[in-house]
């Protein structure tokens, strides 16, 4: 394992799990969440990073619960940058296509930190490319699929959503596969190429945008919803993935070595390699969730001690008390005097 495995945004689930709900049921979605490693929470979580490989296995174990080893191109037909908060919505209020595909392009390190967008403009039509950093997965197969449905959508909303690109490419290295892409994209396919690709005619680069934004998105908004980018660090990315199982149960370090694809043995050298440890990340994750609960809800503080995982409501206080250096209750009084 790296210092950081690549990562990718929460919204990248996109429609995925109520797709795979509506067709094969909840069990099965739960099985895919629990295959993954992935809170069932994490479809709803904005802003949110996680591991490239665990998105992977989520795709895999759906892909499988399908018996379709073509499940990604059933799932491109619902996805959509349109899913993905204020990312999707400053692409899409460009002047018209080929500013939209810049822009994509500009902010795709907000997405995820270590995938690429490319535009490449020949004579007479354009590859519009995504590379996906995490190959290694068995599910990397329905990822290359499922990610036609977002490069699609971008040029869908300038030219219509009966738009097709004049064809498309698909990391597979399977002749057989792409037959069966195009027999039921009906376009031409190439399985052989190094990334996910549409083909987009020239001309269309120029198609305006049809709507008009009631309110503009700036690319501070997007850094702002993003949070500035994946986690810059490992000790960041363990706290964030520690943050998001907080919100509905406590996480452990196996369940966080698990959705990192890694042994416990190994994210505890790396750690202390990094000059912490787990207990002192979670400790440090449990205080902000903490002071956002705190904050931003009316929840007791022995229910915030509960659901944080402390045992008792006077353990959670003295805690917060070394963090914080007030009682909880306290905390949550001086924060509404600052709202008056």
């Amino acid at each position: 394992m790296t210092s950081v495995p690549s990562m990718t945004v929460a919204e990248a689930l996109g429609s995925a799990p109520k797709v795979i709900s509506d067709l094969m049921g909840d069990s099965t979605l739960e099985r895919c969440f629990r295959t993954a490693g992935l809170p069932e929470s994490m479809a709803f979580h904005v802003g949110h990073y996680i591991p490239e490989i665990a998105l992977s296995r989520f795709f895999d174990a759906a892909a499988r619960g399908a018996g379709d080893d073509l499940f990604g191109l059933r799932l491109a037909e619902h996805l959509s940058v349109t899913e993905y908060g204020p990312w999707g919505d400053y692409v899409l209020e460009a002047e018209n296509l080929g500013a939209a595909l810049q822009r994509a392009v500009d902010i795709m390190h907000l997405h995820a930190d270590a995938d690429t967008l490319t535009v490449r403009t020949g004579s007479l039509t354009t590859q519009f490319q995504y590379s996906f950093a995490e190959k290694s997965g068995s599910g990397y197969r329905q990822i290359a699929l499922a990610a036609l449905g977002p490069l699609m959508s971008i040029p869908r909303h300038f030219c219509g959503q009966g738009w097709q690109p004049a064809s498309v490419g698909v990391d597979l290295n399977d002749k057989t596969a792409a037959r069966n892409i195009e027999a039921r994209l009906r376009i031409g396919s190439t399985s052989d190429s190094n990334c996910t690709s549409i083909e987009i005619p020239n001309s269309d680069l120029l198609a305006h945008n049809p709507e008009t934004p009631i309110t503009w998105t700036t690319i501070q908004d997007v850094e702002r919803s993003c949070l500035g980018g994946p986690p810059p660090n490992l000790a960041s990315c363990v706290e964030a993935l520690v943050m998001q199982s907080l919100a509905t149960d406590a996480a452990t370090i196996e369940d966080v070595a698990f959705i990192m694809a890694t042994s416990t043995r190994t994210l505890q050298r790396r750690l202390n390699d990094h000059g912490t440890d787990f207990r002192s990340v979670t400790a440090l994750a449990r205080m902000r969730r903490a002071t956002e609960l705190l904050t931003g809800t009316s929840t007791t503080v022995s229910e915030i001690a509960s659901q944080l995982g402390y045992s008792t409501t006077s353990h959670f206080s003295r805690a917060f008390r070394k963090s914080a250096g007030i009682a909880p209750n306290e905390f949550r009084t001086q924060f509404a005097r600052t709202l008056r």
